[in-house]
């Protein structure tokens, strides 16, 4: 009975001590969380990058647009877009706006090469990188990188055609806005394979004009007064992109000559590629801008981290050689353009119908 009594206290004794120990160590718990200090993270600030695209009366520029701002939600950064309607006054405003909500990087594809260079002075007074992108911007000293494609490759892909399926004719010769410095490329391109013929005799230029902001009834205009003046007799149209291509078919098929004369083109637009199809443009230049708009953000996210830029070529812009970020053109024509367009995911098949 007494080793029962004993037992019965050592039990009752490892009881309490093991309570002790548990409201020790639950107070010493309490004391040490109450001693800690509540550290919240704050969450990493999105880079935030400006775009300034020249106009969206073109459809290329309606996809770029929609492809980087997609791209820009994948990637995580805050991409603020503003589009002026052609004109440099409007685009200098916005640009100006932009630097002043404290953007980290700007992409700007200029209206106005030259006037664009104030844009990327006032950047570079304010820490903020600028990517010239598409329209190379000239006559400053301060631009970071250009992104665009081998613009002189785009001309001379169209001087080699045009050459090669008309060697000897009467030609009109159009180029684009005289402010867009990719249009004084584009031309210096094409030159190079059309001016031999040109100094061999071999072709005659009929009509040689710039269409002024790139607007399609400008290059109307040039194409239907060419060919009044010459009594339609023309064998070969150099157009600088499919809007201005566009329009000189429309001159052709009032006289009843469209599908007779090769005619070059640009930008892979939809609208082209059907008369690709239906014979009555010859070729357009597919570049495809949906890596052009994704690899300016990821130059974009490089510039605001401080990190370098890989580049594979300069292009001189008057003031210095500006490091450049170039991709490839291709020639798009009736033979390639389902492998290269439809199979690419560019266009469908029904945008050919």
């Amino acid at each position: 009975m007494k080793s029962k009594k004993i037992l019965s206290f050592l039990l009752m004794m490892v009881m309490v001590v093991t309570l002790l120990a548990g409201c020790g160590g639950q107070q010493e718990t309490a004391e040490e969380t109450a001693g800690e200090e509540t550290v919240v993270e704050e969450p990493e600030a999105k880079i935030r990058v400006g775009l300034s695209l020249p106009t969206q009366r073109e459809e290329r520029w309606v996809r770029d647009k929609e492809r980087m701002e997609a791209y820009a939600a994948e990637v995580g950064i805050e991409l603020i877009v503003r589009v002026s309607d052609a004109n440099i006054q409007e685009q200098i405003t916005q640009v100006e706006a932009l630097l002043n909500q404290g953007i980290d990087v700007l992409i700007l594809a200029p209206h106005d090469a030259s006037a664009a260079a104030s844009l990327v002075e006032q950047a570079n007074r304010e820490g903020v990188p600028v990517i010239s992108y598409d329209r190379l911007i000239t006559n400053t000293d301060k631009l970071d990188i250009y992104l665009s494609f081998d613009n002189v490759k785009v001309g001379e892909l169209q001087g080699k055609y045009i050459t090669e399926q008309v060697p000897e004719g009467r030609y009109i010769i159009m180029s684009g806005a005289p402010t867009d410095n990719n249009a004084t490329l584009f031309k210096q391109g094409a030159m190079s394979y059309i001016q031999p013929l040109i100094d061999a005799g071999k072709i005659e230029v009929i009509a040689e004009q710039a269409v002024d902001n790139w607007v399609p009834e400008n290059a109307l205009r040039i194409v239907e007064a060419a060919l009044s003046a010459n009594d339609n007799q023309v064998d070969a149209i150099l157009a600088p992109n499919d809007g201005t291509a566009g329009a000189a078919i429309q001159a052709l098929t009032a006289q009843g000559l469209a599908g007779q004369v090769p005619i070059t083109g640009q930008d892979a637009e939809v609208s082209a590629a059907k008369r690709i199809v239906d014979g009555t443009q010859s070729m357009t230049i597919f570049k495809d801008t949906r890596l052009l708009g994704e690899e300016a953000i990821n130059i974009a996210i490089k510039l605001a981290n401080g990190e370098s830029i890989s580049t594979n070529g300069e292009v001189d812009n008057g003031r210095f050689n500006v490091p450049s970020v170039l991709l490839e053109p291709q020639v798009v024509t009736a033979d390639n353009i389902r492998e290269l367009l439809v199979g690419g995911g560019y266009i469908t098949e029904a945008d050919l119908n």
